[in-house]
C-alpha cells in the first residue's frame, strides 16, 4: 500500500514538472500570442477530461477489488462509460460559444480538440484502474513515458508547425498511451478467484450522485481561483499567484494519490480498516511533512527560478504550503469516506474545500490574507475530520 502510494506522488511529481518544463520551453520556440491560444485550447480539453471522467476513477478504486470474476465486465462498462462521457464532453465544449472561440483560434482546433479531449479523459482515469488491479508502480513509467514522448515532440514539432505542434506534442502521446495501456489491460487482466460483485444502481447512484457534482467542484476550484485574482487584482498579481497555487494543486494531487492505494485496500479488507488507516495516515505525514518544510525554507529560491518579479509570492507560497499540512487529515479522510462508499462524506469535504477557498478568494484584502485564511480553514477542518475517524474507527487516536 504505501510502496503504490509512494509511486503514485512520484507519477505526480513526475508530470508536475515536466508540465512546468514544458511551457517554460514552449514560451521559448513560439511567440507570446500562440502560447497563450495553446495554453487556453489545453486547458479546454483537461477541463472536459475533469468533468467528463463521472467520478468514475475514484469510483473504481472501491469497485474494482470487490469485482473477482467479473473484473473485466466492470472495466468495459467503466471504459465505455468515461469514452462516451468524453465524447459528449468535447462536443458541448466545442458547440458553446465560449469554447468555440478558444477551439478555433487553432488550425484544424475542432479536429484535434475532440480526439484530445476523449484521449485525456480516458488517459487520466488508467491511473485509477492500474492503481485498483494493484499495479500502482506502472503509473510513473506511463506519465514519465509520456512526459519524454511530450517534451521530445515539442522540441520537434513547435519551431516547424508552430502552435499545431505544442498541440500535437499533447495529443499524440495521450492516444498512444490510452491504446497501449487498454490493451494490456484487458490482455493481461484475470478474473478473480471469488465470485465477486459489480455495484448494483443504488450503490452507485449512493456514490456518484454526491461525489461527482463535489469532483467537478474540485476540478473547477483550480482553475477558478487564479480568475478570481486576476479580476481582483491584476495580471502581474495573478501571475505570481498563479504560479504558487499551481505548485500547491500538485502537492495536493500528489497527496491525494498518495491515499488511493488505501481506498483500494479498505475496500478489499474492511475488518483491517483501523490498522491501516494509521498506517497511511503515519506514512503520509512522513513523506510530505519534509517535503513542505523544504518547500518553505526554499520558496524565495524555487520562485526566482520563474524570474526576480515571482520571489515577492515566497511569503505566500510558505503560508499555503503550510496549510497543506492539515489538509493531509482532510485528503485522508476523502480517502475512508471513499472506500466504505459514503459518496455524501465525500462531497462534503470536496465541497466544503472549494467553497472557502473560492469565497476566500472573493472577499479577502489581498493575497497574503487569502493564505492565512485558508490555512485557519484548513485547520478547522483537519480537526472535523480528525474527530470523525475517531468515531469512525475506535482505537485509531494515534
Amino acid at each position: 500500500m504505501v510502496a503504490d502510494g509512494l509511486a503514485l506522488s512520484a507519477s505526480a511529481g513526475i508530470t508536475a514538472v515536466a508540465g512546468m518544463i514544458g511551457w517554460v520551453l514552449a514560451a521559448r520556440l513560439l511567440p507570446t500570442a500562440e502560447v497563450g491560444d495553446t495554453s487556453a485550447f489545453v486547458s479546454g480539453f483537461l477541463l472536459v477530461a475533469g468533468v467528463a471522467e463521472l467520478g468514475l476513477g475514484p469510483a473504481i478504486l472501491r469497485w474494482l477489488p470487490r469485482s473477482g470474476a467479473r473484473n473485466r465486465r466492470l472495466l468495459a462498462r467503466s471504459y465505455l462509460a468515461v469514452l462516451l462521457g468524453g465524447l459528449a464532453g468535447s462536443v458541448v465544449f466545442v458547440l458553446v460559444p465560449a469554447g468555440g472561440e478558444v477551439v478555433h483560434r487553432l488550425p484544424a482546433g475542432v479536429l484535434l480538440f475532440i480526439p484530445a479531449a476523449v484521449g485525456w479523459t480516458l488517459f487520466q482515469f488508467q491511473d485509477a484502474v492500474l492503481t485498483g488491479l494493484n499495479q500502482a508502480r506502472w503509473v510513473p513509467v506511463e506519465n514519465g513515458s509520456f512526459s519524454v514522448a511530450r517534451l521530445a515532440l515539442l522540441g520537434a514539432l513547435a519551431p516547424v508547425l508552430g502552435s499545431l505542434g505544442l498541440v500535437l506534442s499533447w495529443m499524440v502521446p495521450t492516444v498512444l498511451g490510452v491504446v497501449v495501456v487498454t490493451v494490456l489491460v484487458f490482455r493481461r487482466v484475470r478474473p478473480g478467484p471469488a465470485p465477486g460483485v459489480l455495484p448494483d444502481r443504488r450503490e452507485i447512484v449512493r456514490l456518484l450522485a454526491p461525489t461527482y457534482p463535489a469532483t467537478v467542484c474540485l476540478v473547477v476550484l483550480y482553475n477558478l481561483v487564479p480568475l478570481i485574482v486576476l479580476h481582483r487584482f491584476g495580471a502581474e498579481a495573478n501571475a505570481v499567484f498563479f504560479v504558487v497555487w499551481t505548485a500547491i494543486n500538485a502537492l495536493d494531487v500528489a497527496a491525494t494519490a498518495f491515499v488511493n492505494p488505501l481506498v483500494v485496500r479498505l475496500s478489499a479488507e474492511p475488518g483491517n480498516a483501523r490498522r491501516l488507516v494509521r498506517e497511511a495516515g503515519g506514512r503520509l505525514v512522513l513523506v510530505f511533512a519534509p517535503v513542505l518544510l523544504i518547500g518553505g525554507l526554499l520558496a524565495g529560491v524555487l520562485l526566482a527560478i520563474f524570474g526576480p518579479q515571482y520571489t515577492q509570492g515566497a511569503g505566500l507560497l510558505r503560508i499555503l504550503l503550510a496549510s497543506q499540512l492539515p489538509r493531509l487529515a482532510v485528503v485522508l479522510g476523502v480517502g475512508v469516506h471513499l472506500a466504505a462508499g459514503r459518496g455524501l462524506g465525500v462531497a462534503a469535504l470536496h465541497a466544503m474545500t472549494a467553497l472557502v477557498a473560492v469565497v476566500l478568494a472573493l472577499v479577502v484584502p489581498s493575497q497574503l490574507a487569502f493564505g492565512v485564511a485558508l490555512l485557519v480553514a484548513q485547520c478547522v477542518l483537519a480537526v472535523v475530520v480528525l474527530a470523525d475517524l475517531r468515531v469512525r474507527l475506535p482505537g485509531a487516536r494515534r
